[in-house]
């Protein structure tokens, strides 16, 4: 029987008999399997398998040729196949019965599935990869959750506590230390709070509660705790410039914790030197500029420190969980807006917020 149509297949074609000898293969299987046509044709099929499976195979190409129908072989089973090198590679062989008169073929079609194979590994580990970080936001939020309530208990004792060591008149080395313990605690329910935060934008559950906002007012209003800190900590000051009422729509809860973040590391980096903040409409937009003057910014890194536990600065001289940027990016491109950063080391660094009236 004349096999030459079968020349131009885009996959390797082999074709055997009732006997399991090979009775033509075209281009493409000798590239695939790496024989010569008069080399492989004349010997059984089982050639083109590894030994292992070669004694199995033969029961299984008789059964077909008792009963032959196209299907693909190996259905539900990983196929191997072998190249004249000793080489296996992965297959996919599909199998047709070719007649003629009383004489049925096998007709094979076999590609190599190296590639099908490695993509479909790398979507199996990207699918488990994506259940793990699932599974890991879900343990964040609940954790949260779980520390928040004792956590908030607990500062509640603290700030009691404060309130007994000054009524009472307590030495001054007892204030220092609920004083330092008050801090801790803040400090503890910050972590709780960006971590509850980090929880809610991964699983999607962060919602934004909308309301009419003077934005100049606002911004005075969060930079007055950090102003006395400033004051206190070095005699330096927070200046605020908003020469007029600009008004937006926002979540007021989240647009302060954007400023309270912006305003705290413009405080905490800024060496004691000034912090301006500059309020203004650009036409359809509130900008928020927050600048300071301290240890600034590599240019590489104004887009790099809005990441996930990213930082500027080594942990050891600034602590922190490296989520405030990326919690403040996160609430204001969820109003539509967008948040970007500027600077030079020794020279300070600039956080500019534009978000849609």
């Amino acid at each position: 029987m004349d096999f030459s149509l079968l020349e131009f297949v885009p996959d390797g074609i082999v074709v055997v008999d009732d006997q399991g000898l090979v009775v033509y293969v075209n281009a493409m299987a000798v590239d695939l399997f790496g024989w010569g046509r008069e080399e492989i044709v004349g010997q059984a099929i089982e050639v083109l398998l590894p030994a292992r499976y070669r004694a199995g195979h033969v029961g299984v190409r008789r059964a077909y040729h008792d009963a032959p129908r196209p299907r693909p072989m190996g259905l539900g089973t990983d196929l191997t196949a072998l190249r004249r090198d000793g080489s296996e590679f992965p297959a996919e062989i599909s199998l047709s019965p070719l007649r003629d008169g009383t004489s049925t073929w096998a007709v094979a079609a076999i590609r190599d599935a190296t590639e099908r194979r490695r993509v479909e590994a790398k979507a199996l580990l990207y699918r488990q990869a994506q259940e793990e970080v699932r599974a890991r936001d879900e343990f964040l939020s609940v954790a949260s959750h779980e520390l928040r309530t004792p956590v908030t208990a607990l500062h509640v004792q603290v700030q009691m506590l404060e309130r007994v060591t000054e009524r009472v008149g307590s030495p001054p080395a007892v204030r220092e230390r609920v004083e330092s313990l008050d801090r801790q605690v803040r400090r503890l329910a910050g972590l709780v709070e960006a971590l509850l935060d980090l929880s809610r934008i991964r699983l999607g559950r962060m919602q934004l509660d909308r309301e009419e906002l003077d934005v100049s007012a606002l911004v005075r209003e969060v930079a007055a705790p950090y102003q006395a800190d400033l004051d206190l900590a070095h005699g330096s000051s927070i200046r605020v410039v908003a020469p007029e009422p600009v008004r937006a729509s926002l979540d007021r809860v989240r647009i302060e914790q954007v400023l309270g973040n912006l305003i705290g590391n413009a405080v905490k980096f800024g060496e004691g030197k000034p912090v301006e903040i500059r309020v203004e409409n650009t036409g359809g937009a509130v900008r928020i500029e927050v600048a300071d003057s301290g240890v600034g910014i590599e240019a590489d890194q104004a887009e790099r420190i809005f990441g996930r536990f990213e930082r500027a600065a080594p942990a050891h001289h600034y602590p922190g969980l490296g989520l405030g940027l990326y919690v403040a990016r996160e609430i204001v491109e969820a109003h539509g807006g967008r948040i970007r950063a500027r600077g030079e080391p020794g020279k300070g660094a600039v956080f500019a917020v534009e978000i849609p009236t």
